[in-house]
């Protein structure tokens, strides 16, 4: 029967394959027909599984490149979806049709909430587990909630690969008697001794005291101990350290990155410190994420018309995600223009909530640097609404009913450098057309 079911499966991806398609169809179908087959599938000897509410993709990524990098074979579900039918579909992708593989390595992304689906299945050899913060309400609840479910399903054969800097994360560890290692960036000059926006673990998980950090990176990631010494940021064998906009050291080794943004330290930091405790050379890790920062543009930049921009894709109901991005046009001095969009608050859900909107450090956009901000789509004068609460001068702050249209707005109403903030929704039609050549 599992040989039905593979070579069925693989068909039907030999077709979506023609016609260009990577889904997680094929997996659907396996689990239908047997909710056993992911169990069933040989796995290679080095399995090693990525969560965390944002980051993962890249790091899923950035590690497959280190380890074909290395002359190992690699799968991944870059191409499919990181629930149990996109995992069940990577591991059919790379097996015979007598369910043996046909990888050295597998490197699975999975979504926060369906770990404790996965688990039922198999145990990764590694667990990177890169941050969680409040997102998609709707789905998640509270994230206490999701870092429950987590815990509840590592096991102590799994080693964890964990960010030291956020108190949540290294969490993990209390109860887990199997190995640790973990990831973090040293005191820098973006570090800062005040927070923005909100901290998402406050108190110490042992004796409830009032966490102190003595610096943050941005969020709730930071350098933070107990005043009991019940709690405190782990050490970290292998701590980044920033010398620049676009490199870091590591490990006596320099890495550069592919744009400014911090959180790409954070990958690429937990994918160097996973390849290295499995036994990867430091010179091939390095050179693996050297080659990638060459591979990969700096940003997506565009030019339409006599506006020059970048696009940022910004997930709603993610502040982590938002404050980023923010965070980044906030430390471009240049005078600019930015724009706010999306037509759906939610890719999966029929919501209109948007509390999640006051949770974000729009403050930061309070700049005189700025001469316009642009909100588009059918929520823009709630985005307006709560730039009106930063204190942004109400006066430079324009709304548009509909993104139909926002290419004009991009060409004929903006002034200095874009920076365009959209959800996927927009993002995607936005960078499209753009390269494509042809009008939204």
């Amino acid at each position: 029967m599992k040989v039905i079911i593979i070579t069925i499966c693989k068909f039907i991806q030999w077709i979506l394959h023609k016609l260009g398609h990577g889904t997680s169809m094929p997996g659907q179908i396996a689990l239908k027909l047997n909710k056993n087959i992911l169990k069933k599938m040989e796995k290679p000897k080095n399995v090693i599984c990525i969560t965390g509410t944002t980051g993962k993709t890249s790091i899923c990524s950035i590690v497959s490149e280190i380890y074909k990098e290395a002359g190992f074979k690699v799968g991944n579900n870059l191409k499919g979806s990181n629930l149990k039918p996109g995992v069940a579909s990577v591991f059919i992708e790379n097996a015979t049709i007598t369910g043996k593989t046909k990888v050295d390595v597998m490197v699975i992304e999975v979504d926060e909430r369906y770990v404790k689906e996965v688990f039922k299945d198999f145990h990764p050899n590694y667990f990177i587990i890169n941050n969680l913060s409040r997102d998609q309400l709707a789905r998640n609840g509270h994230f206490d909630l999701v870092w429950q479910e987590i815990n509840n399903v590592i096991t102590d054969d799994i080693h964890l690969i964990l960010n030291a800097d956020d108190p949540l994360i290294s969490k993990f560890a209390f109860d887990h008697k199997g190995p640790v290692s973990y990831y973090g960036m040293a005191r820098n000059k973006l570090s800062t001794m005040e927070h923005t926006g909100y901290l998402d673990l406050v108190y110490c998980p042992k004796c409830h005291k009032k966490l102190v950090f003595d610096y943050y990176h941005y969020g709730n990631l930071g350098y933070y101990h107990c005043p009991n010494n019940d709690f405190k940021r782990p050490p970290v064998r292998y701590e980044s350290k920033l010398n620049d906009d676009f490199t870091f050291t590591i490990d006596n080794h320099l890495i550069k990155m592919n744009n400014e943004a911090i959180y790409n330290v954070y990958n690429l930091s937990a994918s160097y410190v996973l390849a290295r405790v499995d036994g990867v050379k430091a010179d091939t890790i390095a050179k693996a994420l050297n080659n990638l920062s060459l591979k990969v543009k700096r940003l997506d930049t565009f030019k339409l018309g006599n506006a020059e921009g970048v696009l940022l894709l910004s997930k709603n109901e993610t502040p982590m995600s938002y404050n980023q991005s923010l965070d980044f046009i906030s430390k471009q001095k240049e005078d600019k223009t930015v724009i706010i969009g999306f037509d759906r608050v939610s890719g999966r859900y029929d919501l209109k909530d948007l509390s999640w909107l006051y949770d974000i450090n729009f403050e930061l956009l309070a700049d005189k640097s700025i001469k316009k901000i642009i909100c588009v789509g059918p929520f823009s004068k709630d985005v307006a609404l709560r730039l009106k609460y930063a204190n942004v001068d109400t006066k430079i702050i324009t709304t548009y009913p509909t993104s139909k249209n926002i290419l004009d707005v991009i060409k004929n109403d903006t002034e200095g450098k874009v920076y365009c903030m959209f959800y996927f929704d927009i993002f995607y039609r936005v960078k499209d057309t753009i390269h494509k050549g042809v009008k939204a």
